[in-house]
């Protein structure tokens, strides 16, 4: 990362937990992205918009660091508020945000850009049966069947077979009104964090179990992490970065992939607040380079407040 030249103390608001699936994992982001802050000498206040509007707080900083995760966080609904209240704040817009949450849009954007995504359809509550085991059946087992518009792999099945169908859609949908049925890629679980732009290393994912669900990224020990793997096909990298572009992505963002044993790779989701916990994979891309939480949020804190006053 480029160096950005220390300007003094910053105050910084750090916002985390909410009312999403994800609420737990959001305030221990929360608390070691501020914890991280302050050991670099800044002043920061941790607030948890749990039932409140941002327009409640009395909100005075030198820039916000959202790290709420999930709904309410990530769709796009806090960065309209954050759009409103004049701070300079980390990460993508409303309308990047709206989009990349939305499994089933991004999905269809990539498409038209030609880059690679399982093969997938949309099934909505309001289907007959008969009709969603036609669109499953031309997929083909296993399938992976996940709601539209969650993160951290909740409300996410793996389906073996069609008899195992009908409970893992109950179990998707009633995370919202549609899901999402993909067909299981089998191979190597890859995820590339680009930060302001900038390809970082990628993280290889090796779990006990079938694939990485909730258990396997929070609670189970047996889950193993390389990073900056090797044999990645050559193209990976350059997709995850147009696939970022394409979608208006910014601040930091988590590509997760799936590499096939001939080469090939699909991409499964991009997350635009991805986690910042002790087991969270961007801390540790950034680690193999030598950059610390602090430095990380640091360095791009002041890159947004340069740009906003180039921009002034």
């Amino acid at each position: 990362m480029r160096s950005v030249p220390d300007r003094g103390r910053l105050q910084i608001i750090v916002l985390a937990g909410g009312i999403s699936a994800e609420r737990e994992v959001s305030l221990e982001s929360g608390k070691n992205v501020a914890a991280a802050l302050r050991a670099r000498g800044h002043h920061v206040d941790l607030l948890d918009p749990e039932h409140r509007l941002l327009s409640d707080f009395r909100l005075k900083a030198d820039a916000i660091v959202p790290m709420l995760h999930g709904t309410g966080g990530e769709d796009g609904t806090l960065q309209r508020q954050l759009e409103t209240v004049g701070i300079p704040w980390i990460g993508s817009s409303s309308a990047a945000s709206a989009l990349t949450f939305n499994k089933q849009a991004t999905r269809e954007l990539l498409q038209q850009e030609g880059l690679p995504v399982a093969a997938g359809v949309v099934v909505r509550r309001s289907q007959a049966w008969s009709d969603i085991r036609q669109a499953t059946a031309n997929i083909g087992f296993p399938v992976v069947v996940k709601p539209t518009e969650q993160g951290s792999s909740v409300g996410i099945s793996m389906v073996p077979s069609e008899d195992r169908l009908p409970s893992a859609i109950e179990a998707a949908l009633a995370w919202g009104p549609d899901c999402l049925v993909e067909k299981y890629i089998p191979g190597r679980e890859i995820t590339v964090p680009i930060v302001d732009g900038t390809v970082f290393p990628a993280v290889e994912i090796m779990t006990s179990g079938p694939w990485y669900d909730y258990a396997a990224k929070y609670q189970d020990e047996a889950t193993q992490y390389r990073v900056a793997p090797e044999n990645l096909p050559p193209g990976l990298m350059e997709a995850v970065q147009r696939a970022c572009r394409v979608c208006g992505v910014s601040g930091i963002s988590r590509t997760d992939l799936r590499l096939m044993e001939d080469g090939r790779f699909c991409i499964l989701e991009i997350n635009t607040i991805p986690g910042m916990t002790s087991h969270s994979l961007v801390p540790m891309s950034a680690a193999f380079l030598g950059i610390d939480t602090g430095e990380l949020m640091e360095t791009l804190i002041r890159r947004r407040l340069t740009v906003g006053r180039i921009a002034a």
